[in-house]
């Protein structure tokens, strides 16, 4: 009876534990959190090949509550705007932290079978982002 009611206690334990989750995405592979422009700016990075995006959020302090949040699926060059999603890949190679913006290169493979390095800019300015810019490196 006691071992038929411990392994019962234990398997309700082991079963609340796997229940729980951060909340967190399977796809995310990398966060940050920086200051940049004196806010504070979480970036989130996905896992490409499974969801190709990246996040940043502006947060509010003290509590760190999202203020403004940013999804970024395609990448403006030119005229034209390249989806991460329609191309045979592409790849965050750098995240670079300035003061008042952050720098991303993307290696993105196009269809046709080459690819090309994109340098992307997002500025900051106050409790807001800027326009989210790329040129071909």
């Amino acid at each position: 009876m006691t071992r038929s009611l411990c392994f019962l206690l234990l398997t309700f334990i082991v079963r609340s534990a796997l229940a729980e989750t951060t909340g967190i995405p399977a796809s995310v592979s990398q966060v940050q959190t920086k200051i940049v422009n004196g806010q504070v700016v979480r970036i989130v990075q996905h896992n490409m090949e499974i969801n190709p995006i990246i996040q940043f959020e502006i947060l509010s302090r003290p509590d760190f509550e999202p203020l403004q949040t940013l999804t970024v699926g395609e990448l403006p060059y030119r005229v034209e705007t390249l989806s991460l999603r329609d191309s045979s890949g592409a790849f965050v190679e750098k995240v670079i932290v300035g003061d008042t913006h952050i720098s991303i290169v993307f290696e993105y493979f196009f269809i046709e079978g080459q690819s090309a390095l994109f340098e992307c800019q997002l500025p900051v300015s106050g409790k807001h982002f800027g326009s989210f810019q790329c040129s071909k490196e």
